[in-house]
């Protein structure tokens, strides 16, 4: 196991780039060094902090305990009469995920090229962009049990997956660390209908294929959203909420919005309030919302994870009171100031 380091600055280790300080830190480049991390925290009894690519967090002033990163790499494939099985160490790059299976003619993950992060926290999230989920291929997820220290393979349906949620969210937090995620990927044509999507196909003259739709969402993605290269960000801030029918129709009594099924509820775009109540290119100091999408909080250059917090209670609370629909934070908070 790589050795613990103390007083460890987690600022280039979040995508927003926010000053934070882990009290003890160390790298688990495997599941065995994983395990090994986790017993012997439990061992010295301090408490755990898991962290993979720091895309979807935000890091408060100071991590108490220890923050142990997942850093394993590999990435596998397995060619099949129907498709192909691809199997990736959760601490690789999604988007080099995608832009394997890519260099391999494999269909499917290439809507959601462009997402940041690692694969490990993409089950956890259950990403999805641009009319597909992983959810829709992942056929078993790698796991370590932070109770047991048992190492394990949880089937799609244990993994709980939702809309922008899984188990590993919610009912199950906390209890398992993504080691690996093994895609069944189809022979299937591209996913190409997605309204944006299809409008950006036809710009760029191309017809429908794995390579055309990963660089039409790549276009899109760089269109609406910062790199975070070079302005700090966690991607979408809020989750898209859903409403009751009721609901629905009543919040359109109120502000042009569209609505899209979702089994018995209804589901907005989130982005469609916070733009409407003039929150989207608003600053305060270095914490503030992108211009060209709202979901967006940035850090342009001094904010620290509670000034952007706070800009994020203040968005959530007026479009509360306005619209009476609550936002959800997408991104986990992690320490404290």
């Amino acid at each position: 196991m790589s050795r613990v380091r103390r007083s460890v600055s987690l600022r280039l280790a979040n995508s927003l780039r926010v000053e934070s300080v882990a009290e003890e830190y160390v790298e688990a480049r495997d599941a065995s060094e994983l395990c090994s991390a986790l017993d012997r925290a439990r061992r010295d009894a301090v408490p755990v902090t898991l962290l993979g690519g720091g895309t979807n967090v935000v890091p408060l002033r100071r991590i108490e305990g220890r923050v142990v990163r997942v850093a394993s790499r590999g990435i596998s494939f397995r060619r099949g009469r129907e498709g192909a099985r691809v199997v990736a160490a959760a601490g690789e790059s999604w988007h080099g995920l995608v832009r394997a299976c890519l260099g391999r003619g494999l269909v499917g993950p290439e809507n959601l090229a462009l997402i940041p992060g690692t694969v490990g926290a993409a089950p956890i999230q259950n990403i999805g962009a641009y009319g597909r989920e992983l959810s829709r291929w992942v056929s078993g997820v790698s796991v370590v049990d932070t109770v047991s220290l048992e190492r394990k393979v949880l089937n799609a349906a244990e993994c709980g997956f939702r809309y922008r949620d899984s188990a590993f969210k919610s009912e199950e937090r906390g209890r398992y660390v993504v080691t690996a995620v093994t895609l069944d990927l189809r022979d299937e044509p591209a996913e190409a209908g997605y309204p944006g999507l299809a409008a950006e196909l036809d710009r760029l003259g191309r017809a429908p294929s794995s390579v055309s739709v990963a660089e039409a969402v790549i276009r899109l993605r760089r269109r609406k959203l910062p790199d975070p290269r070079r302005v700090g960000n966690a991607g979408s801030f809020f989750k898209n909420p859903t409403l009751t029918a009721e609901a629905f129709d009543r919040l359109r009594g109120m502000v042009d919005i569209p609505g899209f099924s979702d089994g018995e509820r209804v589901r907005i775009p989130a982005a469609r309030l916070i733009d409407d109540r003039g929150w989207k290119g608003y600053r305060a100091g270095d914490a503030g919302v992108w211009s060209r999408h709202a979901l967006v909080l940035v850090n342009h250059g001094g904010a620290g994870g509670r000034e952007i917090l706070d800009l994020a209670y203040r968005i959530r609370d007026d479009v509360a009171q306005r619209f009476d629909v609550e936002l959800e934070l997408e991104p986990a908070v992690l320490g404290r100031d």
